[in-house]
């Protein structure tokens, strides 16, 4: 019995996940190129960043010194 009052519960609507104004407004930005790939090259070196520690350190994993 507890199913089935589950399964005949009304569905709630989605609302979207950015406001017709944003949606226009990101696709703005992804009209401009330059501001696109400018975008994901920073989020990039922004995450290669994170990283740095691991990657030059007082012992790098991939530099030898003798």
């Amino acid at each position: 019995m507890a199913e089935a009052a589950i399964e005949s519960a009304p569905a709630r609507p989605r609302r979207p996940f950015l406001s017709p104004l944003n949606q226009r407004r990101l696709q703005n930005f992804k009209a401009n190129r330059r501001g696109y790939w400018s975008l994901w090259i920073f989020l990039f070196l922004f995450v290669l960043s994170l990283f740095s520690e691991l990657i030059a350190n007082d012992k790098p994993i991939i530099a030898s010194y003798k």
